[in-house]
């Protein structure tokens, strides 16, 4: 007896395996704890544990997310398997809701998907809305260029405001953020890329990321979530704290290397050169050494001079051979160094979590670069008398430094593409000391040499940004729990653009510049309280309820203040004491207050049918007294059949089941000061020591009213076969009313626009979600799939009184808000007869215009498909996810460019030569609406004169089809098994190869760009890039650990 007394007494190892009651097969990641003292671990890849126990240790708990927890007491058995019992009905899964509110997922009568951490980082991208493509349905993510630091735009459910806000709303523990992107112009020139706010955040911080798609979901939030709401939640050492570790370090290190993945296909055949004349019915070209256009000879690979002869009489002599990969070796191999430690841990009674992050990127454009480092300190306890405290505080330091894109001589991809098609760029890049890269010695007589441009036109972003939030609880009560949280977010952006002063010498060159610099010092801060009184009780044995009250303050100011230089007095010294003239200048604040009040009441019958209701009222400080305070409802109503209907228990084949459905109306406010008349500085004052100021030309209106978006959706979640399989249907209709919009006016009136109430918006669709894990065995083989599918139709129904037309921009084409249609690009379009032929000249056999501008495609896509593959084998994982999209079309100012420069394909299919084209008609006699089949007018020109003249100049000649087929990521990881841990400081120890984008597929049109490519970052000018940087292709390697 004695003996084995102290047998027991001993600290002993428990091993066993992990499995589902249901299939048999073993579960990895499944929470093994010890009860009665520190200590825990994991489950590994084939439901494996072992576990050292400590002497006064009385049992081990057992839990896994969709299984009931278990805990078995300890005897003297050295081996202890379970078997977890599937939660088939996943009604005790919790999902973070709007205003940080946790709910059960089964009481939710609104479609609100779950992405944890390891999906959002299966492809180590920077941006963690990048990790989110592909993985839930009803949701629009694109990336704008291939950048160092690119925004990510992300729409949910269609375009809802014509010139409002189109993004979700982005909330980080509870604390609504800045998702904003400051560009430098409001044009396509010198324009950056600059990257959105929500890029900030280190993505290894991130434990979850909750999707609420639609103002139903988001109504809690008021105006701020009509378009739905990102809810990120960090990390908190939670995790670490319910394994009993009191300290556990992680170290996550990624290499990765990026390359240009799609550049426009070009022609090989012509040179620099410009036609002079038709003889016989022929073209006939003539080479120009400074031609940046490639109109032309015939590429013979004779010697010729290339650009202009230099002061000294020097010539530089080349080979009139095409250098085919002269745009493609312009670009570096870009590189990306992410590396991060965190440390967390905790107990019962608290946790902390803080992390440091570093991330050096260097861009496929030379010179472009960019680096973020992050710190992150979190930590929540339970104090006494039922009080707790969580708090959170991050810093994140951005430094941007880039080249401009878009259209103009500071552009580098526009001075990329006017290389001629025998320039080997590459040759050119000592601009300073090689004699022919100079200014005066460049070969094109219209645009700087690009590594110039580089080199002295500069955009730099220097960032401060803290995010922080305080929260007390207090539970005076079982069914009371009193919440304050109070949470800012600060950011401080100064901005540098600097243009060089340069004169270019005699003869044909380009214009010179007189330099310019432009500095901005902007900040934004956010400063929002939530007051929450939780009451949870359970009324009988049948119905619970609970009620939230809240009480909402948000304040957001920001500051922006400008100086500028037209003019440089000395080259290169970058200073505004170095300007001619004036110094320029101005100075702009904006306040805004929302007061609301809201309440949030869920009542539930049996678990199985539950009914919630909202209401929200809301004091705007943007819209007039009389109309500021304004009031709407929500309602949704969550049924579970297979826990109401006695049949449908514990059925094999349909193992869960619940029906949604849910209605809301959101009211959104205007933007500062809509009210009153406002003053800016006055074109060409300062006068001497005389100020002036002048009139907007927007008149305000003080009768403005919110804006109004009514939202219904129906819904059903299915699990079949042991939850084998998951469907999930979303039909959803949103209308948007009383739209807050500026419509031009005659300039008659004293102004040229008026901000008024006024256009009605619908969007229509459906959103599918399948999801499966049909294999499962002892092996420890897996495989886990999810598709997504999108359908939606976006409709403008009205516009200002008989308005049928609104442009949402500028330019041809521009979007545009046409009634009875979707959100369209309208611009020039061909003449086409009634059966759609293309109306030529009957003289010149060139294209004829429409009179009439036309709508030439849809800006958003009609389909969106996402599909997630993870297959997983003992300690190897390999996850995959595709994108695509299809029915809508893009206007590509490259192509646009490649025709001017005589570079595209197309332009050479005809030899240069006059030719008939295809399938046009011609108009006979002329203005009589009689049309013939045009089978012997041939164009007059097959060179500049047509293709450029005319054909480039109609906005659809530039129109592509948008679809595309992306592999999004993809990434490999191999888990060092346990028992090579075991003397080691090591509890995890993990190797991954990844990829991101490494694969695109077009239609056979678009031999030109990336269908996403932007300049214009997150705004509502979507639908047309003007020659931004291409997208790139990432693959990289990561190496994690934890100790």
């Amino acid at each position: 007896m004695f003996i084995s007394v102290t047998a027991m007494a001993q600290d002993r190892t428990i091993t066993g395996t992990v499995t589902s009651s249901d299939d048999k097969q073993p579960i990895p990641g499944v929470s093994v704890k010890i009860l009665g003292a520190a200590g825990g671990t994991v489950t590994g890849a084939d439901g494996k544990y072992s576990l050292r126990v400590p002497s006064t240790a009385t049992s081990l708990e057992f839990s896994y997310i969709g299984y009931v927890k278990q805990t078995k007491s300890l005897g003297s058995a050295s081996i202890i398997n379970i078997s977890l019992i599937s939660d088939a009905k996943v009604l005790n899964e919790v999902v973070v809701t709007a205003v940080g509110i946790e709910k059960d997922r089964a009481s939710l009568g609104y479609s609100a998907d779950v992405v944890k951490a390891q999906d959002l980082t299966n492809g180590r991208q920077t941006n963690l809305i990048n990790g989110l493509t592909g993985k839930t349905a009803g949701v629009q993510i694109g990336r704008s260029s291939g950048g160092v630091n690119t925004a990510t735009r992300i729409t949910m459910r269609g375009i809802r405001s014509l010139q409002g806000e189109q993004q979700p709303l982005f909330v980080i523990d509870g604390v609504p953020i800045d998702n904003g992107a400051r560009q430098p112009s409001s044009t396509s020139a010198n324009q950056v890329d600059v990257g959105n706010r929500v890029g900030d955040i280190n993505p290894d911080d991130i434990e979850s990321v909750t999707v609420l798609k639609g103002a139903n979901a988001a109504a809690l939030y008021g105006s701020q979530g009509v378009n739905g709401a990102i809810i990120i939640t960090t990390k908190t050492g939670k995790d670490a704290a319910s394994r009993n570790k009191k300290m556990e370090i992680n170290v996550v290190s990624t290499f990765q290397i990026d390359n240009v993945q799609k550049l426009p296909k070009v022609q090989n055949e012509y040179g620099s050169g410009y036609e002079t004349g038709i003889v016989n019915g022929v073209s006939v070209t003539e080479y120009d050494p400074i031609e940046n256009t490639n109109w032309g000879p015939k590429l013979d690979g004779s010697i010729v001079q290339s650009g202009p002869t230099l002061a000294n009489g020097n010539k530089l002599m080349i080979p009139y051979s095409a250098v085919e990969d002269n745009i493609k070796n312009f670009f570096d191999t870009g590189t990306n160094f992410q590396n991060s430690v965190s440390f967390q841990g905790g107990s019962e009674k608290g946790s902390f979590y803080a992390s440091l992050s570093d991330n050096e990127v260097k861009g496929v454009v030379p010179g472009d670069k960019f680096r973020r480092n992050t710190f992150k300190l979190s930590g929540a306890t339970k104090l006494a008398n039922n009080f707790n405290v969580s708090a959170n505080i991050s810093y994140n330091k951005n430094l941007t430094n880039t080249s401009f894109v878009g259209g103009g001589n500071n552009s580098v991809m526009d001075a990329v593409l006017n290389t001629s098609r025998q320039i080997n760029l590459e040759d050119f890049k000592d601009w300073k000391n090689y004699e022919f890269a100079t200014t005066q010695g460049y070969f094109n007589g219209y645009q700087p040499n690009p590594y110039y441009n580089i080199a002295n036109n500069r955009y730099a972003d220097n960032l401060d940004r803290f995010l922080g939030s305080f929260q007390v609880g207090y539970d005076p009560t079982k069914w009371l729990n009193v919440t304050w949280r109070l949470g800012t977010d600060y950011a401080s952006s100064r901005t540098k653009s600097t243009f060089e002063k340069t004169t270019f010498g005699a003869g044909q060159r380009p214009t010179a510049t007189p330099g310019a610099i432009t500095e901005n010092a902007f900040s934004n801060r956010i400063m929002n309280s939530d007051l929450l009184l939780t009451f949870k009780k359970d009324l009988n044995k049948d119905f619970n309820a609970t009620l939230i009250l809240l009480n909402n303050v948000r304040q957001v100011d920001t500051r922006n203040l400008t100086a500028s230089a037209s003019a440089l007095s000395t080259p290169g010294f970058f200073n505004l004491s170095n300007r001619v003239g004036e110094l320029g200048g101005s100075e702009s604040i904006n306040k805004k207050r929302l007061i609301g009040w809201a309440g949030d009441l869920t009542v539930g019958y049996r678990n199985y049918l539950f009914l919630n209701g909202t209401l929200r009222n809301d004091i705007s400080s943007t819209l007039p007294e009389d109309n500021n305070s304004y009031f709407y409802p929500s309602v949704n109503l969550s049924f579970i059949p297979t826990s109401a209907i006695e049949s449908l228990k514990d059925n094999d084949v349909l193992s869960y089941a619940k029906i949604r459905a849910s209605y809301s109306k959101v009211g959104s406010d205007a933007a500062a000061y809509s009210l009153q008349p406002t003053f800016g500085p006055a074109t060409n004052f300062p006068y001497s020591s005389l100020a002036a100021f002048s009139l907007s030309n927007t008149t305000p209106n003080p009768n403005l009213k919110p804006e109004f978006t009514k939202a219904f959706e129906v819904g059903a979640e299915l699990s079949f076969l042991k939850d084998k399989l998951g469907l999930d249907f979303t039909y959803y209709n949103t209308k948007t009313d009383g739209q807050i919009i500026n419509i031009g006016v005659a300039s008659s009136t004293g102004f040229t626009a008026a901000t008024v109430n006024a256009g009605l918006v619908t969007n229509k669709g459906i959103e599918v979600a399948l999801k499966g894990n049909p294999f499962a065995n002892r092996d420890g083989f897996s495989w886990n799939f999810s598709f997504t599918y999108t359908n939606n139709k976006n409709i403008v129904e009205s516009l200002y009184q008989d308005s049928k037309q609104l442009s949402l921009g500028g330019g041809d084409p521009v979007p545009t808000a046409i009634v009875g249609q979707p959100i369209s690009l309208v611009g020039g379009a061909y003449l086409r007869d009634s059966e759609g032929r293309v109306v030529v000249d009957a003289t010149t056999g060139f294209i004829r215009k429409d009179p009439t501008l036309r709508n030439l495609g849809q800006v958003n896509p009609k389909h969106i498909l996402g599909f997630n593959n993870t297959i997983s084998y003992k300690a190897f994982s390999l996850s995959t996810t595709l994108d695509f999209r299809s029915g809508n079309v893009l206007f590509s100012g490259t192509k646009s460019q490649l025709t001017f420069t005589g570079s595209s394909l197309e332009t050479v299919e005809y030899g240069r030569q006059p030719f008939v084209y295809p399938n046009s008609v011609i108009e006979s006699p002329l203005n009589s609406g009689n049309f013939i089949p045009n089978t012997s007018v041939k164009t007059r020109s097959g060179s500049y004169d047509f293709w450029y003249g005319n054909y480039a100049q109609i906005a659809e000649s530039n129109i592509i089809d948008a679809a595309f087929l992306k592999l999004r990521d993809i990434s490999l990881t191999y888990r060092l098994p346990a028992n090579l841990l075991n003397k080691t400081p090591f509890g995890r120890v993990s190797v991954a190869v990844s990829g991101a984008n490494i694969l695109l597929w077009t239609p056979k049109s678009n031999i030109y760009v990336d269908p996403e490519a932007s300049i214009f970052g997150t705004n509502n000018s979507q639908g047309r890039e003007f020659t931004s940087i291409p997208s790139t292709r990432t693959f990289g390697i990561t190496l994690s650990a934890s100790f």
